[in-house]
């Protein structure tokens, strides 16, 4: 061969050769949390890494199945699949005992620590926990997280130096921040909305007639206790889309608290979320996989997947297990807080015993008029970007519907506030009639996603939240189905003079006089009197001064948020637009009345945060009903009045 002919064979060779490694570079795996904790587990003589493990190997692990008392149950490895998440293996195996083969995998089990014998010693060592499973499945074949993914996650490695298992501390952005695509939309939406449910909405609802394709996290059981059989079904149509299952629970037995008093977080030991306590309860119960000194690592997967969280967490008691038919679970209770869960991830929740976290104090007064009944209603509500609200939501509904249901036709009278502290209060207030309770769970929720989801700097604090409520029977909603004035010219300074002719239902239509005064300098032409309920109010307001509802901090966004609740459901709003009084809003301060020049150049110049404004003459009136829809009138302003106004007697 010739020499040049192989000296080019041979830098093609190093070239592919180059490529191949540079290919092989891209492909390997980095990830500094995950590659720590496989490092501590091979070093460690408390772990066996699910590499070693292999098809027949046998062991067992740790759940408590009544009380507080860990058992063992048989395990059995079947396979380890490999990518079966971002950088995530799962360790397939078959459990055994204690009716599994009955029960199938339970739901509460996620987290129980399984053990396998470690081939170069012969120890048993942690291999991971109880975490997947197939619905509908004949076996009890169960997914196993491997223990390093969820070491990784449970911050339990140091990084550099680092500790990832406290909370972060959030990073205040300057005026420049803006809030995310849609969420002004919601926050500060005219209407009366469910922010509960948006508070969701990035969640998938699981589809079930594809649960059994696919290995899926167990469901986490709820134990839900103090509500009603409305709430229960409330909440377990919003939870099932959390991978929760909603079940009606109760708290320990004098008998089963006294036996559990001295109950630990330990592994194979209950583990109990209480998301809200008080006269009504929702706690997650799942099964603790290990503890290193003060931390704790739990599930096997995660809870809401969520990051850093700040949320209660302590023992729990299990009554007993319920043998479902499509699904099983424990049923559990919360028996004291002893530590605060602070991260949460796909492969674990992981806590920290000690220091417990602040909770939300929520007091609700309800009033029933017609049997001169009052209660009131405490609870304390866990601190969630995501879950808070739903909760609210929960507590305030079934303040009103736990011991009996609203008459069928009703009005609910009702004010509110929010401390946020340093930030001040949100307060709201007004009468809604025969929509339930929505009026009052969206002017509370309102403020708790906005500001849970503040895109303006750091979450503010929630001291505190204050509900009452009024129920009484009789609904009196009134639609708004014609406005005509008494005469179509005016001069300035007049007060026009109408009649609004309303539907209410299951009545005749009846009527309200309507008075509007004209100010004096109002110029010649035609007007418009647009007469409204309080929704169309509200979207007439913004398209007049948008400035007002285009908050960039977390100071601006509760003005526009109070704004947005501030117009009332049994008032009239009558509104005038004028065709001078505007100008030109710059960020939020106003520049009225400029001269044409002044503001052509302002406009030319672009300036950021500029826009235009409108303003009109509002009066309002209140009124015995709560009012819908709108409409409008037309008439002439001019100083030397044709016309005389109709008499009540003309116009007969």
């Amino acid at each position: 061969m010739p020499r040049k002919v192989s000296v080019l064979i041979g830098i093609v060779v190093l070239v592919l050769s180059a490529c191949w490694s540079g290919a092989q570079g891209q492909t390997k795996r980095v990830d500094t949390r995950l590659d720590a904790a496989e490092k501590f587990v091979a070093k460690s003589n408390r772990y066996l890494h699910h590499s070693a493990l292999k098809r027949g190997m046998k062991g067992y692990g740790l759940t408590v199945m009544a009380g507080i008392k860990p058992i063992r149950f048989d395990a059995e490895i079947v396979s380890v699949v490999s990518k079966f998440g971002p950088h995530l293996d799962v360790i397939l195996a078959t459990l055994s005992g204690h009716k599994l083969e009955k029960t199938m995998i339970i739901s509460g089990m996620s987290g129980s620590p399984v053990f396998m014998k470690d081939p170069k010693d012969g120890k048993f060592k942690m291999i991971g926990a109880v975490a997947y499973g197939w619905n509908g499945q004949n076996e009890p074949l169960c997914g196993i997280q491997p223990i390093t993914q969820m070491l990784a996650a449970g911050g339990f490695i140091s990084v550099e130096g680092k500790d990832t298992i406290g909370a972060s501390k959030s990073v205040l952005p300057g005026r420049s921040a803006v809030a995310p695509k849609g969420f002004l939309k919601t926050a500060l939406s005219v209407k009366k909305i469910d922010f509960a449910s948006h508070s969701l909405s990035k969640m998938i609802p699981t589809n079930e007639s594809t649960e059994a394709t696919r290995l899926v996290p167990l469901s986490t059981p709820v134990m839900v206790s103090g509500m009603s059989s409305r709430g229960l079904t409330r909440a377990r149509g919003m939870l099932k889309s959390l991978g929760m299952i909603a079940l009606q629970g109760g708290g320990p037995g004098a008998a089963e608290a006294a036996a559990a008093k001295n109950a630990k977080l330990i592994p194979g030991g209950g583990i109990a979320i209480p998301m809200a306590s008080g006269d009504a309860d929702m706690t997650a119960v799942g099964t603790v996989t290990e503890v290193v000194g003060n931390k704790v690592m739990a599930f096997g997967h995660s809870f809401y997947s969520y990051g850093q969280v700040e949320m209660p967490m302590g023992p729990a008691y299990i009554h007993t297990i319920i043998s479902g038919r499509n699904n099983s679970f424990k049923l559990g209770s919360s028996l004291n807080v002893t530590g605060t869960v602070t991260r949460d991830e796909t492969s674990a929740i992981a806590g920290m015993i000690g220091r417990k976290p602040a909770m939300i104090p929520m007091k609700v007064q309800v009033e029933w008029s017609a049997d001169k009944r009052k209660q009131a209603f405490n609870f304390k509500i866990a601190k969630h970007r995501m879950m808070t609200p739903m909760l609210v939501s929960m507590m305030v509904g079934d303040a009103a519907w736990g011991w009996r249901e609203l008459p069928e036709r009703h009005r609910v009278s009702y004010s509110l506030s929010v401390d946020f502290g340093k930030l001040g209060k949100y307060r709201a207030s007004n009468v809604s009639s025969g929509s339930d309770v929505y009026w009052v769970t969206s002017d509370l929720d309102r403020a708790v996603f906005s500001m849970m989801r503040n895109p303006y700097g750091p979450r503010p604090d929630i001291k505190g939240i204050d509900v009452s409520m009024k129920i009484e029977p009789g609904e009196i909603t009134a639609g708004i189905i014609d406005f005509r004035l008494d005469s179509d010219t005016y001069a300035p300074g007049d007060t026009l003079t109408g009649v609004l002719t309303l539907a209410r239902p299951r009545k005749t239509r009846t009527t309200i006089p309507v008075e509007f005064k004209l100010p004096d300098d109002l110029p010649e032409g035609t007007h418009v009197l647009q007469v409204s309920d309080w929704s169309s109010a509200a979207s007439a307001d913004r398209r007049e001064q948008p400035h007002k509802y285009s908050p960039k901090t977390t100071e601006q966004l509760l003005a526009s948020m109070q704004r947005s609740v501030l117009l009332q459901g049994n008032v009239l709003y009558m509104r005038l637009p004028l065709k001078e009084g505007g100008g030109i809003s710059l960020d939020k301060k106003e520049l009225p009345d400029l001269p044409a020049s002044k503001a052509a150049m302002i406009t030319q110049a672009r300036l950021l945060d500029t826009g235009s404004f409108s303003r009109s003459l509002l009066r309002q009136t209140k009124v015995d009903y709560v009012l819908d829809g709108s409409a409008v009138a037309r008439f002439t302003v001019t100083k030397h009045r044709r016309q005389t106004p109709l008499t009540a007697d003309a116009k007969r």
